[in-house]
């Protein structure tokens, strides 16, 4: 849901300027998303029904400058596939409350800004902190499944406008 809603944000319509978005995970490859998924989905306008589940690899975050995640517990295991990824690997609330502070400096590339806002964040630390998470609404009844995924478009809003900012002030 989360690569959906912020795909469908920062894309420009045209095809130009796109934010290359992906999806993937530590689970069970080639599922379909949930029906509570699609269905939330399409009220969005999002169709997310072809989604197919894929593995996250080391290939795949060493070439990504922004990685988000749900869970700390999916930070770890990235930072495991790849230790140099630990730096751009973030939950999607920690990026909101990292990136808040930080004002945008022109020409900074998104890999230099995401890697100057986790400089001082180490694997030790990062384990015994407490560390803001997505909420999983997966089985809660349509009223709390409904209102985690509002939290979550919420907090894509916030992430797209942070990462639409800084691609005005590199262009």
């Amino acid at each position: 849901m989360m690569a959906a809603m912020l795909g469908s944000m920062l894309s420009d319509g045209r095809g130009e300027g796109e934010v290359q978005i992906r999806s993937s995970g530590f689970g069970p490859v080639d599922l379909p998303p949930i029906d509570d998924a699609v269905d939330a989905m399409q009220r969005r306008g999002l169709d997310v029904s072809a989604h197919r589940s894929s593995t996250t690899t080391a290939s795949l975050v060493d070439g990504a400058d922004l990685i988000l995640t749900a869970e700390r517990d999916h930070v770890v295991k990235i930072a495991a596939l790849s230790p140099a990824a630990f730096r751009r690997a973030l939950t999607l609330p920690e990026f909101l409350a990292a990136a808040a502070g930080s004002g945008p400096d022109e020409g900074e590339d998104v890999r230099s800004w995401v890697e100057s806002l986790t400089e001082d964040r180490t694997a030790g630390a990062y384990l015994r902190e407490a560390i803001p998470e997505v909420a999983d609404p997966t089985g809660s009844m349509p009223r709390a499944f409904e209102a985690a995924v509002v939290a979550i478009e919420q907090q894509c809003r916030e992430v797209a406008a942070h990462l639409l900012m800084r691609r005005r002030m590199v262009s």
